[in-house]
């Protein structure tokens, strides 16, 4: 039977030492989701800046999910929050654990077809900027955000690019 000591406690984790060794970080669940906008024939990013990092990076919208949502509620709220827009559809492009050497913070990754007349951010609580992109374009920005490049790689590899007429 393993022992568990909470090392710490934040608003978003809690760090533990599990056997008097390992230290794992636990964390709620997340979405995030590539953003097709219908109505201007682009995708959606943020670009989003990380005091982890110290540097702005260019990355799917993202967000934790809430104790009272399903994954799906989550990525429809983050993309309204972030980006002002409305999701009409949604495909699951698949859940991953982000890095199971310290954390069990688990992903849900979507491709989000959204509309709405423009860009805004509703949310105040983080330094992001909404940003279009046409999707052929999309391959020659400088993204280092491993969410961001598997929602990228996945959705064309499940052929939701190819089908975009500008891309």
């Amino acid at each position: 039977m393993r022992r568990h000591r909470k090392l710490f406690e934040g608003n978003f984790l809690t760090v533990e030492l599990v056997d008097g060794k390992y230290e794992i970080v636990r964390r709620p669940q997340a979405v995030g989701a590539l953003v097709y906008w219908i109505d201007r024939v682009q995708l959606v990013v943020v670009k989003h800046r990380r005091p982890t990092v110290d540097e702005a990076l260019i990355e799917v919208v993202a967000g934790l999910v809430s104790e009272d949502e399903t994954p799906e509620s989550a990525v429809k709220r983050e993309v309204q929050e972030e980006v002002g827009l409305d999701v009409v559809r949604l495909f699951h492009l698949g859940t991953f654990l982000l890095t199971p050497g310290y954390s069990d913070e688990m992903i849900h990754l979507y491709f989000a077809e959204a509309t709405g007349p423009v860009l805004t951010t509703y949310d105040s609580s983080e330094e992001l900027e909404p940003i279009s992109i046409r999707i052929g374009d999309v391959w020659d920005m400088d993204i280092r955000d491993a969410k961001t490049l598997l929602a990228l790689l996945l959705s064309k590899e499940m052929n939701f690019l190819k089908s975009i007429q500008n891309g």
